[in-house]
């Protein structure tokens, strides 16, 4: 460092390094503190823990898909929902069969919908993450036992165990600068009417699933009374021929934001989503819109429909932007050897 014996010249250059430095450190408080909030789930779940026994068999001849428990990637479900789903563990066991791998990292890491999207599909700019064809393609039957009654994160946290064991799977978190859109409300300090702040009222003791998840819905779900467990966002009945809906309960904006490139599909929002509302706490909501090409071949969305819906239903809108979204990069993973 060059300084002037007057030490004008000198105290710029500091000023002008502590600045810098602090801008580093920034960027690393928003690293550690993303990672930091990604693993209170595995804390809470009593960190790392083992399988008793575990059988892994690539499985080469199909059959269907199948496991006692809904593989999900956390308490954000991105696939249709049934009352029958299993959606907690009942037990030591979890058994499946003709699986992809890739199922099993986002089950196993639980990752929203944005890591999800990022890993399986290499579709987002700035978050390329080149997971070998293999894992997205190879399908697996794992047969497993816990130590004893587990819960579902309790399995998840053994699933990253024998990964690590089975497949020599090493991953780790990173938080990335990415093109997104910011999610804020249109009009600050007012909510769309499909989108309330949870009621203190509703203790979340009553939850279910709709009773088939094809049947079309004869009326709007009241917000009080939507047919999800607490904590969750899951695709509900449409109330018309063509039409989707999606809805949440008591879950946090930011987690409605991670749900809507899995809800819309890459062509109506090709960004991963990051909550700038400001606005803290669980909601309820529903919204429902229909995709402008409804064909059966070569579908795509423009994309109106879906934010005039959000506008509409929910007082929300999307900005361009560049923000931090977090992933799981997967360093090495090989092809298991044989039990």
């Amino acid at each position: 460092m060059m300084c002037r014996v007057d030490g004008k010249r000198c105290s710029v250059v500091i000023v002008c390094a502590l600045l810098l430095a602090a801008e580093i450190f920034a960027c690393l408080g928003i690293s550690a503190r993303a990672q930091s909030i990604e693993q209170d789930w595995e804390k809470a779940a009593g960190g790392k823990q083992q399988f008793e026994v575990a059988s892994v068999r690539e499985n080469k001849s199909g059959g269907g898909s199948y496991s006692n428990l809904t593989l999900d990637g956390g308490s954000n479900a991105y696939w249709v929902l049934d009352q029958h789903d299993p959606l907690a563990s009942s037990g030591d066991l979890l058994s499946t069969k003709d699986i992809p791998l890739l199922r099993f990292i986002i089950f196993a890491y639980r990752l929203n919908g944005t890591q999800e999207l990022a890993l399986r599909l290499d579709a987002y700019s700035g978050l390329k993450m080149h997971v070998p064809e293999w894992v997205k393609d190879n399908h697996y039957d794992i047969e497993a036992r816990a130590p004893g009654a587990a819960t579902k994160d309790q399995i998840r946290l053994m699933m990253q165990s024998l990964l690590a064991e089975r497949f020599q799977l090493k991953a780790h978190w990173e938080t990335r600068e990415a093109p997104v859109f910011a999610l804020v409300q249109e009009n600050p300090g007012k909510l769309g009417p499909q989108l309330q702040q949870h009621p203190a009222s509703d203790n979340c003791a009553k939850t279910g699933l709709p009773d088939s998840a094809g049947k079309t819905a004869t009326s709007a779900p009241l917000l009080s009374a939507l047919p999800i467990p607490c904590g969750w966002i899951a695709h509900l009945p449409a109330g018309a021929p063509g039409a989707r809906r999606f809805g949440g309960r008591n879950v946090t904006l930011a987690m409605l934001g991670t749900s809507m490139p899995a809800q819309t599909g890459l062509v109506t929002l090709p960004r991963p989503i990051i909550d700038e509302t400001g606005l803290q706490g669980g909601y309820d909501f529903w919204m429902e819109w229909t995709p402008e090409d409804t064909s059966e071949v070569d579908n795509h969305e423009s994309g109106g429909t879906f934010r005039e819906a959000l506008k509409n239903q929910l007082g929300l809108k999307l900005e361009p932007a560049k923000g931090p979204v977090q992933v799981l990069v997967i360093d090495h993973v090989e092809q298991p050897t044989a039990n």
